[in-house]
């Protein structure tokens, strides 16, 4: 064990030489959160005595979680090296984006049109009128956490919610108040339906709000508070599905602001954030068995049921509510595909590395960070989520750049058709 902690500590130096620091970078991101998970609970095995033991599962063996640390310090032993050699086999080019710092590229100040204020609201009043159309006053309160609703109907809220957070965060700096009141109403509608985007439309809002306000040590701050106070948020929501009923005022009602129980629900939040999806992993392979079809199945990118991945699904649980996490299925395949894996998600981590500086070195930091928060999903869901589950976020970010890619290929060509026609 202190061998593979003495090789990390190496091979994070030799990071941090090869690959400047920036607020947004996947890679920091990643190895953050994985850093920031395992020492999260290894104090919380030795040193809290008071256990949450969510579905029974933080009562183990010294040995089995010494065993369960190692493996994900050969994790990411292993990713990080997939970073280094990437960087040796890239031409100078590459390196030099990944020897440059961003942090001042993210922040730009804009203009926007005195129109934008009443497309917010406009765009809100249609956003209410559809999830009353799609809920009712289930939205409000309901038995089914998942009710049978209109599904096209639940995809254009979610699309139109998405570009409303984006409005809203623009409008920011000009409109607070409005921007405010609006994003929370927003939130608050979310929430009421469970969904998990409602973290990212979180995360979509204070990204967009840091890069509007400069850099400053002040924003900075408010910035990482925010991102912590998301993180706790997402903790919360993931656990609302267990409820005995849902909608907006179960799920406000379950928030405890009374002294002891806040302060516990708080660290149970923080728990739930890094630690409990350390002992999902070590239950995982405690009841998981090895099968290379289920892995092909949760890495098929194709949708589930052409996949065949409902064939599995069901079985790939520790209960109804914690599905089998990723690193715990890969884990089950032994050392050597532990090792594999995770070094080719360390090469995929650095492609999206060099795409991103890209993007920011372009202008188009809009693209930029969907990728980061892509990829923000897949490292948190990645933690706690099956395999598919957390994977499929990697493929939305290859399918992003390879459409922007294929547009780029189809401008010239649409610009000469253009110029013909006039």
């Amino acid at each position: 064990m202190i061998i593979l902690i003495l090789l990390l500590v190496f091979e994070l130096y030799l990071l941090n030489k090869i690959l400047k620091f920036f607020l947004l970078s996947p890679i920091y991101l990643y190895v953050g959160f994985s850093i920031l998970s395992l020492i999260s609970t290894i104090i919380y095995f030795y040193f809290y005595e008071n256990k949450f033991s969510l579905y029974n599962l933080d009562f183990v063996t010294e040995s089995a979680f010494l065993e369960i640390i190692k493996m994900y310090l050969l994790a990411l032993l292993a990713f990080v090296f997939g970073i280094i050699v990437y960087y040796d086999l890239s031409i100078s080019k590459i390196k030099k984006l990944y020897n440059k710092p961003y942090t001042y590229s993210l922040f730009f100040k804009y203009e926007i049109p005195k129109i934008t204020v009443l497309i917010v609201k406009v765009l809100f009043f249609l956003i209410l009128i559809l999830f009353f159309l799609t809920y009712g006053k289930g939205i409000f309160i309901r038995e089914d956490y998942l009710p049978e609703v209109n599904r096209p109907l639940v995809v254009i809220i979610k699309i139109l919610s998405f570009i409303e957070i984006i409005l809203l965060g623009i409008t920011y700096h000009k409109h607070k108040l409005i921007s405010s009141l609006y994003f929370f109403m927003l939130i608050l509608l979310s929430l009421g339906t469970g969904s998990r985007s409602v973290f990212l439309f979180i995360l979509l809002y204070f990204c967009i709000l840091f890069i509007s306000q400069g850099n400053t040590l002040i924003n900075k701050m408010r910035f990482s508070i925010n991102i912590l106070l998301s993180f706790v948020f997402l903790a919360y929501l993931m656990q609302l599905r267990g409820l005995d009923s849902h909608g907006i005022i179960p799920y406000i009602k379950n928030i405890s602001l009374s002294g002891e129980n806040f302060i516990r629900e708080f660290y149970f939040n923080i728990y739930y954030s890094l630690i409990f999806g350390v002992f999902v992993t070590l239950k995982t392979i405690q009841e998981a068995q090895p099968d290379w079809n289920i892995i092909f199945v949760s890495l098929n990118p194709l949708p589930g049921i052409w996949a065949g991945w409902y064939s599995y699904a069901s079985d790939m649980r520790l209960n109804e509510f914690a599905p089998y996490s990723l690193h715990g299925r890969i884990f089950t395949m032994g050392t050597t595909f532990t090792l594999i894996y995770f070094f080719i998600t360390g090469l995929i981590y650095s492609y999206m590395e060099k795409k991103i500086r890209v993007f920011i070195s372009e202008g188009k930091r809009a693209i930029a960070f969907i990728l980061v928060l892509l990829l923000i999903l897949h490292i948190v869901y990645g933690f706690e989520y099956n395999l598919r589950s957390a994977f499929r976020y990697i493929y939305y970010a290859f399918f992003i750049i390879f459409v922007l890619y294929f547009l780029r290929i189809l401008r010239p060509y649409m610009l000469k058709k253009k110029l013909k026609i006039e």
